[in-house]
């Protein structure tokens, strides 16, 4: 898991949500442009190649013949020698009929006389690119002529364009679709490493409420300790026997002291009805104060008498309080029991 102090200001090569992203798009936008460029020049020298066996083509068209042929080869004329310009025009446009490619402008000059006007000539681009020109001089015979071939301005630059313009397109499409897939995935990165701080931030947090509870809890363990220390210091400092009973009068806990009240061990009496301890004269008074510890839920006094161990009778001035529990309501009673000379 990535070390959260990396992440924190200051710390950019740890956000590669910021930086990875710019990295493609960089390396996309580089490797397309280079790619272009050596795309371009390779279909520039391929158009260059085509281009020369055009015009080799058309040379050897043209050089194939040894010598003029009769006027018949190139049309429906008299048999008799191509001499004339006008002969030697009809014959050429025989020859280079339909084979003259659509981007080339085909000059043929003779170089017997210095003259501007070509022997023939065909006009297929109004836009010759003047400085690629290719010339060829040819003999047929005792003629000897000049080839000259110019290629359209956009025939070597359109495959270079058409080529530069795709790989671009399809350079910048891919570089854009891995960059918003990348800046996608560092942004669930980035918000998995917000979720991962939060969450550490948020345990942190609770370690420290925890630690702070335990140390209450050990406050509060001290306090109630030292309460319930202070509690029984109190009951024993007071010589007052304290009983807990439960809802159906059976004793419950019942403090050292009985020990010295009845001779009886508190273990003996835990869990047994405390109404076994009551003589049966004092019986129905402690149960009607009971009752009415319960419904009035104050401390009801009584003085009354108890067995102890020998079946003698101990006089005690009992006090009780009627418990009650907020979840369950009444839940018992709680007395005290105080030795006296007399009781009724």
């Amino acid at each position: 898991m990535e070390n959260p102090e990396l992440t924190g200001k200051g710390h950019l090569l740890a956000l590669p949500h910021l930086w990875a992203p710019l990295l493609v798009l960089a390396a996309g936008l580089a490797i397309t442009g280079f790619t272009a460029q050596a795309l371009g020049k390779q279909a520039r020298a391929l158009a260059e190649e085509v281009y020369h066996r055009q015009h080799n083509t058309l040379v050897a068209r043209l050089s194939g013949y040894e010598e003029l042929p009769p006027l018949a080869t190139a049309g429906p004329v008299p048999e008799q020698p191509v001499n004339d310009s006008a002969s030697v025009e009809l014959w050429l446009a025989a020859v280079f009929k339909n084979s003259v490619p659509g981007m080339l402008n085909l000059r043929i000059d003779t170089l017997e006389r210095h003259t501007k006007t070509p022997l023939f000539q065909t006009i297929h681009t109004a836009n010759p690119d003047r400085s690629r020109s290719l010339r060829s001089e040819i003999a047929i015979g005792e003629h000897r002529w000049l080839l000259t071939t110019m290629p359209d301005t956009r025939f070597l630059e359109r495959p270079a364009r058409q080529s530069f313009r795709f790989v671009w397109l399809a350079g910048l499409v891919t570089t854009l679709l891995a960059t918003l897939v990348l800046v996608l995935l560092c942004l669930r990165l980035r918000r998995w490493q917000t979720h991962y701080h939060t969450a550490n931030k948020g345990r942190e947090e609770f370690q420290q409420q925890i630690h702070n509870m335990q140390v209450e809890k050990s406050i509060l363990r001290q306090a109630l300790n030292d309460s319930e220390q202070r509690s029984r210091d109190l009951v024993a400092l007071s010589g007052a026997t304290i009983c807990e009973l439960d809802e159906e009068a059976n004793t419950g806990y019942i403090s050292p002291q009985v020990a010295d009240l009845l001779q009886m061990a508190p273990t003996d009496l835990t869990g047994r009805p405390f109404e076994q301890l009551v003589v049966p004269d004092c019986l129905n008074n402690f149960r009607r104060t009971l009752q009415a510890s319960r419904q009035e839920q104050q401390i009801q006094r009584i003085d009354l008498k108890l067995l102890d161990a020998d079946d003698q009778r101990v006089p005690v001035t009992l006090r009780v309080l009627a418990l009650r529990d907020t979840l369950h309501g009444f839940s018992g009673y709680r007395l005290s029991l105080q030795p006296c000379t007399q009781a009724t």
